[in-house]
């Protein structure tokens, strides 16, 4: 095994994911005991920014140039405003003094310049008589305001005429693509995401006898709404196949239901997102004390059309581990305004969460622990049956969360009542 501090994907041992901590280990012999060492494990940087823009950095490409010169309009729809700007002004300034110089070295080859006092002189521009009057003719011609003293004459017709010509056909292009990508920039779908509200954090609590997990989603315009709104999710964390091979960003889908229309919905008013957390689901083994540990990413899309505009927008966002609050479910924002007859949603309470109560554990030990109970049963029979197994499901509640801290508390307690029952009854068959 290789004890060098740099690892090589393709040139240390396969398994390198299972030792690389070794190599970031502190070492117990340092000449400076009272030196402070970094931590080994540090918390994890997100892959999407909570205003929906990528953190990740490519490198070693190719020509990476030569790939976004051609898509060259699309390169420009890219650009930051300031530059944006200094394209405007620099295209324009560009073609106003590249024809300038053209005309005035169509005038200096005419000898124009060497006949100014000459008054039977016809010179191909009238009036022009320096380099800056050619200037201010070049951006007459491409702006079309009209000549005044300046104009072009017939006497250098075969020169001069298709000259104006290319300039201003040339100009009316760079007005259209100039003037279009600014346009663009302006009226782009992904200026609409900064109406739509994501929840500062996500709850996971019990409803309906299950675990799940929520967010709240909102939109800030109240006359104009997304139309066929659609919301989607995925966990980024490390899979390692049974081969051993490690993907350190996998994708696990995510399903996302708002009550029960499942992934649409119609943001009229703020809705809470939930997913039940199953056997399916990729937190389905987290328990409250991993979520310390900063290990996965869960990235929220949610799309739909514009309706002034009819463009196809989408909105991102992410949470990380350490922003999941355990136990809690989100406050009540919707209230009825008798005065004004009308639903009034208080976005001041958007992000405000209440204690719900729920296991402290995971999902499946969650599961485990209520099936031991019996209450599935119980929730099949009469009404009876039904209010045995409420009055079960509030006991439940209690003890998980009285003594469900960590893992095991309460599966420990049932199994050593189990095996105390045993022993007695062994005592008892052998005394027979």
């Amino acid at each position: 095994m290789a004890t060098s501090d740099n690892l090589h994907m393709f040139e240390d041992h396969p398994r390198w994911e299972e030792y690389k901590f070794e190599k970031l280990r502190p070492s117990t012999t340092s000449s400076s005991p009272g030196k402070r060492v970094k931590k080994r494990y540090q918390p994890r940087r997100s892959l999407v920014r909570k205003e929906g823009k990528s953190n990740v950095a490519y490198r070693g490409i190719r020509n990476k140039g030569l790939h976004y010169v051609k898509d060259f309009y699309n390169s420009l729809l890219d650009l930051k405003w300031r530059y944006a700007f200094l394209v405007l002004f620099g295209g324009f300034l560009a073609s106003y003094l590249t024809f300038a110089i053209l005309y005035w070295v169509l005038g200096y080859v005419h000898g124009d310049f060497h006949n100014l006092h000459n008054p039977h002189w016809v010179p191909c521009f009238m009036k022009v008589t320096s380099f800056w009057d050619s200037l201010l003719f070049s951006i007459e011609t491409q702006s079309t305001v009209g000549y005044g003293t300046l104009y072009p004459s017939p006497e250098c017709g075969a020169a001069n005429i298709p000259l104006v010509f290319l300039q201003m056909t040339l100009g009316v292009l760079l007005e259209a693509v100039i003037l279009g990508m600014v346009f663009v920039k302006i009226a782009r779908p992904k200026n609409r995401c900064q109406t739509i509200m994501f929840s500062r954090s996500v709850c996971v609590c019990q409803e309906d006898g299950e675990m799940c997990l929520q967010i709240r989603v909102g939109d800030l315009r109240s006359k104009t709404h997304l139309i066929d709104a659609s919301v989607y999710a995925m966990v980024v964390q490390k899979n390692i196949c049974k081969e051993k091979y490690v993907y350190p960003l996998y994708q696990h889908n995510m399903e996302l239901t708002s009550n029960g229309i499942k992934e649409k919905i119609f943001l009229i008013w703020p809705m809470v997102l939930s997913h039940k957390i199953t056997e399916n689901s990729p937190l389905w083994n987290v328990r409250p004390e991993d979520l310390f540990l900063d290990k996965f990413e869960m990235i929220i899309f949610l799309e739909g059309t514009i309706e002034t505009t009819g463009e196809l927008m989408q909105s991102r966002t992410s949470y990380s581990a350490s922003e999941i609050i355990w136990g809690h479910r989100f406050a009540r924002i919707e209230e009825y305004d008798e005065k004004s007859n009308s639903w009034c949603i208080d976005f001041v309470r958007f992000d405000n969460v209440v204690p719900s109560q729920t296991p402290k554990c995971s999902a499946k030990e969650a599961q485990l622990l209520y099936k031991g109970t019996g209450i599935f049963k119980n929730l099949e029979k009469g009404s009876s049956g039904k209010r045995r197994a409420q009055s079960e499901t509030d006991d439940i509640d209690s003890v998980s969360i009285a003594s469900v801290d960590s893992y095991g508390t309460a599966s420990e307690s049932h199994s050593d009542n189990n095996d105390d029952d045993d022993i007695t009854r062994r005592h008892s068959t052998a005394s027979l």
